[in-house]
C-alpha cells in the first residue's frame, strides 16, 4: 500500500471520530453552563425566601402565635416562588 492510501484511510477513521469528540465536548460545556445558571437561580431565590422570612419574623410582634408563624412561613414560599418566577423570566400563574 502507498502512503497515500495508508493517509486516506487514517483520514477516514478520524474525522468521524473528532466530530463525535466536538460535539460531544460541547454538549457537556453547554449543560455545565445551564447547571450553573440554575444554581445561581435556585440561590438567589433561596436568599429572597430567608430575607423576607427574617423580615417578618423581626417586624412582627406576635412571633410566638403559630398563626403568625404560618402566616411568615407562607409569604417566605411565595417570595420563593415569585423570585424563581422572576429569575426564570416567567410569570407565576398559581
Amino acid at each position: 500500500m502507498k502512503i497515500q492510501s495508508l493517509a486516506v484511510i487514517a483520514m477516514i477513521i478520524i474525522i468521524p471520530m473528532v466530530i463525535i469528540l466536538n460535539s460531544y465536548s460541547s454538549n457537556q460545556i453547554k449543560t455545565l453552563d445551564y447547571q450553573l445558571s440554575y444554581d445561581t437561580k435556585l440561590k438567589n431565590a433561596t436568599y429572597d425566601a430567608i430575607k423576607a422570612f427574617q423580615l417578618n419574623m423581626s417586624n412582627s410582634s406576635t412571633s410566638d402565635l403559630a398563626n403568625s408563624k404560618m402566616r411568615d412561613i407562607k409569604a417566605s414560599i411565595t417570595t420563593f416562588y415569585n423570585s424563581l418566577a422572576s429569575n426564570f423570566n416567567m410569570s407565576r400563574i398559581w
